[in-house]
């Protein structure tokens, strides 16, 4: 056989070899695109879980309990804000009526005072000039009454003139008036006029609280001189303290006197004060349009003062309508949700031959809830208001607590699912 020959062998060997394995290739490559293929469209056809499945020990675990939903009587609350304010009856600032210099300073701010308890001493030569001026007023007021009344004896027995008489009684009725005005000034001071017209001097003067409070400022310090009418402190009557709200003009026709009213402040957190509206402006506030309401609050702790800010909600009426626990509502995305029951099923467990007579603990009983979307009103401290568009809420059997629970195990199997 020819070297011609045997190539050309060769070469039809190493072609037919090349065609078997292009062709044997050929389908694995179609294979793994129609794979692929199928793969997308599976996860393009991918939905969100809505449902979730637990077991009866799961549910008793977490105390979730199953049942329907309520009719209840719902308040229907007007949303309202405002600030904690003092009637003007409540708030004093204190100042001297004469000036002086501070010698002492008996309280600082946030001492709880009595009426008339002193808050601080001021002393100046010239309280000490009034007294003197009231004392020798009222000796001179003696001699001048005497002398009054020898004229008025004349004058009545033709013997004294009678413009002699006439001076007299003047002069008389000018120094006991002018008497009584330095005797109200001293009372004024809060120097007793009685006991000076006895002989005793006061060398400084007090100031004093004018009813039971908290002291909420000081202005001064020891030594300071102060004016005629300077503020030095503030007091506060804290048991006196009402809610002014604002209530908008599409609101206005459904507030009345008397109405009870629940609110909250950042300040006081977790807790909730209630009120009760007693005065309602008759005048507009022009921005916004709104009316102030004034309302008496419970406060037994006394932990509120005032300015602070607060916000709450107006009681106007009472409806009736479908309520669930506020455990058996979750919020996911901005939408709220409930857990009505679709399926409650039974099923045993593999077990060995020693243990196929205890029925109990080898079935296993499963709940399936499916998470569906409702519209949410009115909320109380533990109910709230839903209805739904689809679903016939009297005949749901629904998760009436443990809804964040069921929402978490959903979040769980979109996980697993995703991968």
């Amino acid at each position: 056989m020819s070297t011609t020959y045997l190539k050309y062998l060769f070469t039809l060997l190493i072609v037919a070899l090349l065609s078997i394995s292009c062709n044997e290739t050929a389908p694995k490559e179609k294979e793994t695109e129609e794979n692929h293929e199928g793969h997308d469209e599976h996860e393009g056809a991918e939905e969100n879980i809505t449902s979730v499945t637990i077991t009866k020990q799961q549910m008793k675990a977490i105390d979730l309990l199953i049942g329907s939903v309520e009719k209840r009587n719902m308040s229907i609350g007007i949303p309202v804000t405002g600030n904690l304010e003092l009637a003007p009856q409540d708030r004093a600032d204190i100042s001297p009526f004469m000036g002086g210099i501070v010698k002492s300073i008996r309280v600082i701010e946030g001492d709880h005072v009595k009426k008339g308890q002193v808050l601080a001493t001021l002393q100046h030569p010239d309280f000490i000039q009034l007294q003197q001026d009231y004392i020798t007023g009222l000796n001179s007021l003696g001699l001048l009454k005497k002398n009054y009344e020898r004229q008025k004896i004349l004058y009545e027995e033709k013997v004294g003139s009678g413009k002699a008489f006439q001076e007299t009684t003047n002069t008389y009725n000018n120094k006991k008036t002018a008497i009584q005005a330095l005797k109200m000034k001293l009372n004024m001071l809060g120097i007793s006029a009685n006991s000076v017209a006895k002989g005793k001097i006061y060398s400084v003067l007090t100031v004093t609280s004018p009813f039971a409070g908290t002291v909420s400022l000081v202005e001064t310090n020891i030594g300071a001189y102060v004016a005629p009418l300077s503020k030095l402190f503030e007091v506060v009557n804290n048991d006196e303290l009402h809610a002014d709200f604002r209530v908008y003009e599409k609101d206005i026709n459904k507030v009345k006197v008397g109405q009870q009213l629940f609110f909250t402040t950042t300040s006081v957190d977790g807790t909730e004060f209630e009120g009760e509206i007693h005065a309602i402006s008759p005048v507009f506030e022009e921005n916004p349009r709104a009316l102030h309401i004034h309302a008496d609050i419970k406060n037994s702790k006394k932990n509120l003062i005032p300015g602070m800010y607060i916000q709450g909600r107006i009681i106007a009426e009472n409806v009736l309508t479908t309520t669930v626990p506020n455990g058996a509502i979750v919020s996911e995305n901005e939408k709220t949700y409930i857990f009505i029951l679709t399926e409650k099923t039974t099923h045993k467990e593999e077990t060995s031959e020693k243990d196929e007579h205890d029925h109990d603990h080898n079935s296993v009983i499963e709940f399936t809830f499916e998470m569906t979307e409702v519209t949410t009103g009115q909320i109380s401290t533990s109910h709230t208001e839903i209805s739904m568009k689809d679903t016939v809420l009297k005949e749901a059997k629904i998760a009436l607590s443990g809804a964040y629970y069921l929402l978490a195990e959903i979040g769980k199997g979109e996980t697993a699912h995703s991968h």
